[in-house]
């Protein structure tokens, strides 16, 4: 792989992605009845995280003091608990029939 498609997939794992499930029903002729499309959040991955700060060239949390890094932390976890809730009201599930 080169590095830039591995620097790719470790930000993205780092950052947090939807990915899409489908579901199918079939009848007795082995024909599509019902299908469920939902979407899925995959939150970000903390070794993907570390993978992406080890393999950058600076190290944005250098300087910061632990207490600096604990309350930037929290934060972020705030932040992102927001983001989560939003996403997931928006995101939902999508049933479509076939007759």
């Amino acid at each position: 792989m080169r590095k830039k498609k591995i620097d790719s997939i470790l930000m993205k794992k780092a950052t947090g992605y939807f990915v899409e499930e489908k579901v199918e029903e079939y009848d007795r002729d082995n024909e599509v009845t019902k299908c469920k499309i939902s979407k899925k959040y995959i939150p970000p991955d903390t070794t993907a995280i570390k993978a992406v700060l080890e393999r950058s060239d600076e190290n944005p949390l250098e300087g910061y003091t632990d207490e600096q890094l604990k309350e930037l932390k929290e934060r972020l976890l705030s932040e992102l608990a927001k983001i989560n809730l939003k996403e997931a009201e928006n995101a939902g599930t999508k049933t479509k029939r076939k007759d």
